[in-house]
């Protein structure tokens, strides 16, 4: 028998529905904590709840940036099934349902149900190698160093018209030039990266063709 729960997932909490019976409507709801002391509260919470294995228990969350990964790791280590809903569809359902007063509790009692309602065609989540977490990882940093290289040119270029103090013009130089060096040291270590994981150095000219990743980056050695 297989047990549907659905998680709401912000920066800082979880609010987690499990459905004790989908047909009656009735359900079993706790706030925790988003940190890893959380992450173990949950699970325990669910296996001390639902009285079965981890494996029967099949967990729906939408993509919420970057603040649902450590926890679908780490449920995933423990044996948990993880289904990872496309945000629009949920949407769809929400509304298909009647959903309107909308919180982070009737979110998490929506993704409960919606799995409930796919099983049969639900597509499991796996996490991706550790090799290509370490890539998203470098290249989210560099997004980050080349948004802000883009804002010191331009605040250098309004510093021109803002009649800025020359103390002002040489901090804007000093940051551009230190963060073109750590974008092209960031640059390199991405290749390094890639030229040593096999799957990855095979798979480079595909890579560059997803939006996000810059085929720059992926040059032929």
């Amino acid at each position: 028998m297989m047990y549907f729960t659905g998680i709401d997932i912000s920066k800082n909490k979880i609010d987690v529905c499990w459905l004790r019976d989908a047909h009656k409507g009735k359900k079993k709801s706790k706030v925790l904590k988003n940190n890893a002391d959380g992450h173990q509260a949950l699970a325990k919470w669910l296996l001390d709840n639902i009285k079965a294995k981890p494996e029967q228990v099949i967990v729906t969350l939408e993509p919420t940036g970057v603040y649902h990964e450590a926890l679908m790791y780490f449920l995933y280590d423990h044996g948990f099934k993880l289904y990872l809903v496309n945000s629009g569809y949920a949407k769809k359902y929400a509304q298909a349902i009647n959903l309107t007063h909308k919180t982070d509790k009737s979110d998490a009692f929506m993704l409960a149900n919606y799995g409930c309602a796919q099983q049969g065609k639900i597509e499991f989540w796996k996490p991706e190698p550790i090799e290509v977490r370490e890539l998203n990882a470098l290249l989210r940093r560099l997004d980050a160093l080349e948004a802000d290289y883009k804002r010191e040119l331009n605040r250098l270029d309004s510093s021109e018209f803002g009649l800025s103090s020359e103390r002002v013009v040489m901090s804007l130089k000093d940051m551009i030039q230190a963060l073109e060096a750590e974008i092209k040291k960031l640059t390199e270590d991405i290749d390094d990266h890639i030229n040593r994981n096999p799957e990855l150095k095979n798979n480079r000219k595909l890579l560059g063709s997803i939006p996000g990743i810059g085929s720059a980056f992926y040059r032929e050695s």
